[in-house]
Parts: structure tokens; C-alpha cells; sequence
């Protein structure tokens, strides 16, 4: 039976690990800035030239949100996983499927919780019961992933030419500007904007709650995804020129479930914390976990659910 993250305590996850960028990032805050030590005026131009600037954290640095991890790996996961093999892993996220499962509500003029829920087991796919869907809530947890390797800055030289600021640990970059209607390089349109370059790391935690051995599987086969040569997970804009682009590497992972539970509460008690630093780590069963996570995922894609 599937569970979700709403209904009776089955567990709670929590995993850890770094992603490297290997290719300039821009995740667009909406904004422009200018700033004369960055992007001077030349003697051509009547103002200092303005640039788009990134998302930034409290410490004006920046970081990636974790609502662009969720989406880009959701958006990920569909795109391979959708009607494969006829098994419930994804389907696209449209209007017509927020009606669809809107419509189970509907079927019944009185509200039966445990009706409602028996009828969404049967009819939500695995990506909904973990990112969500219209109907219910989903069961992982994306945290903001702050900047903990700032990227290295070169000499002087290439400092002053790309606009490098230490705090935002960015560079600016230019490109021109596309002709909506032509489809080709506007003329005389250039444009600056700011981005993370590359050799930058960002502290990534994702927890989930209630998961099963396969939804785990899928996850971890999705950050993975970042490494792929073939298909790459990308975050921010401009992934079709090759931004975004990043290195993704497992820390550990952290379970708490009714087998330590009362441990975990007599810590939590003992040490005035209730936080995830009293959740057990997996330790010597970390790498036997993880076959046992992309196995069941595995057996999931071939075979279905039992």
C-alpha cells in the first residue's frame, strides 16, 4: 500500500550531498543592477550599462532555490518516465490531469477520507505521491541549496574583465539578444547578465516522509541525472547552450523510523534539539542501501507494483 505524507508515521529521510558546477549557472532574479567597478561605462556609451542579476540568499550570495531543484527534476523524471512501459511512474502535469483527479472528490457527495484516499491510490502516479499533485500534497522537501565553495577567481586580470564580485560569487557575461520572429541573432542587441561560473558548490538536503524502497530509488536515480552524459538534469536558463550544467555527489542519507524513534525522541529530550541532527545516518549500510533503493526502483520500472 502506498503511503502518504499526511497519513500514519512510516518514516523520515533526509538526504545530503554536493552539486559541483561544471558550466556557468543563471538562475534570473527578475531584476537589473548596474555597478561601475563590474561593468564600467566606455566612453561610447552616455550611462553604465546594466546586467541581469541571480537569485541571491540573506548573505548575498548566490544559491539555487529549492523550488528550481524540485521543478527541474520533476520535469526531468517526467520526461523519461511518462507511459514507459504502461507503468505508473509519471505523466505529464496539464490542466487536464489536475481535472482528472480533481473530478475523485467530486464522486462522492459525501466526504469519505478513507473512500478519497483509497481511490487516489489507485489512480496517482509515483511522481505525484512525491512532488505532489492538484489532489494531494507531495512527500519530499526541497531545502535552498546555499553556495558552500565559492568558485575560484583567477588572476587580476580575468577579475576586472568579468565583472567577478566575491560575496555574489559571480562573473558577468555577455550574448545577444534573438530575434523572436527571424530566429536569429538580433542586430546590434548585445546583452550583459551575471552567473555563477563554474567550479562553484552548493549544499544540497532533500527530505522526504513515508517513502517506500522505489520512491527512494527514483530519487536518487534523479540526482544522479546530473551527471548524465546523455540526458543531463540542468538547472537555470540558457541549458541549451550548455548552462547549468553540474557534478552531483552523495553524502549520506539519514533515516528515522519506528525502529529508532523512541531513540531518537529520548535525544531529542536529553539535548533540547529535535532536529535532524539526532536522525540516525546509515553508516555501514549506506552503500548496501542505495543497491537496495535502485533495485526495488528497478524492479518497479519492469515488473510494477506488487
Amino acid at each position: 500500500m502506498k503511503y502518504f505524507k499526511g497519513g500514519e508515521f512510516k518514516n523520515r529521510y533526509k538526504i545530503e550531498g554536493t552539486l559541483s558546477a561544471i558550466s556557468p549557472l543563471h538562475i534570473g532574479d527578475g531584476e537589473m543592477m548596474t555597478n561601475e567597478n563590474r561593468l564600467p561605462k566606455t566612453d561610447k556609451m552616455e550611462k553604465t550599462p546594466a546586467f541581469n542579476t541571480v537569485m541571491v540568499d540573506d548573505r548575498a550570495t548566490a544559491y539555487i532555490p529549492g523550488s528550481t531543484l524540485k521543478g527541474n527534476m520533476r520535469s526531468w523524471i517526467t520526461q523519461i518516465f511518462t507511459d514507459m512501459n504502461g507503468q505508473s511512474l509519471a505523466c505529464a502535469n496539464d490542466p487536464a490531469r489536475s481535472d482528472k483527479i480533481r473530478s475523485l472528490f467530486d464522486a462522492n457527495d459525501i466526504v469519505d477520507i478513507a473512500q478519497i484516499r483509497e481511490d487516489l491510490r489507485k489512480e496517482l502516479k509515483m511522481i505525484e505521491f512525491l512532488f505532489g499533485s492538484a489532489a494531494n500534497e507531495g512527500k519530499l522537501e526541497f531545502w535552498d541549496c546555499p553556495m558552500i565553495k565559492p568558485p575560484q577567481a583567477g588572476k587580476e586580470k580575468l577579475q576586472a574583465y568579468s565583472g567577478y564580485d566575491n560575496q555574489r560569487g559571480t562573473i558577468v557575461m555577455k550574448s545577444v539578444a534573438i530575434d523572436i520572429k527571424k530566429g536569429i541573432a538580433a542586430k546590434n542587441k548585445l546583452y550583459n547578465f551575471e552567473a555563477v561560473p563554474r567550479g562553484a558548490g552548493f549544499k544540497v538536503i532533500i527530505s522526504g516522509q513515508n517513502l517506500d524502497d522505489d520512491e527512494l530509488g527514483i530519487l536518487l536515480f534523479a540526482l544522479q541525472g546530473f551527471n548524465s552524459f546523455i540526458f543531463p538534469l540542468t538547472l537555470g536558463a540558457m541549458g541549451g547552450i550548455g548552462f547549468g550544467r553540474f557534478k552531483f555527489d552523495l553524502s549520506n542519507i539519514y533515516c528515522l523510523d519506528k525502529s529508532n524513534y523512541q531513540d531518537w525522541i529520548q535525544g531529542a529530550v536529553m539535548n533540547d534539539h529535535a532536529g535532524y541532527s539526532n536522525i540516525p545516518e546509515l553508516k555501514d549500510k549506506f552503500e548496501s542501501k542505495i543497491k537496495e533503493f535502485k533495485q526495488a526502483f528497478l524492479s518497479q520500472c519492469l515488473g510494477g507494483r506488487p
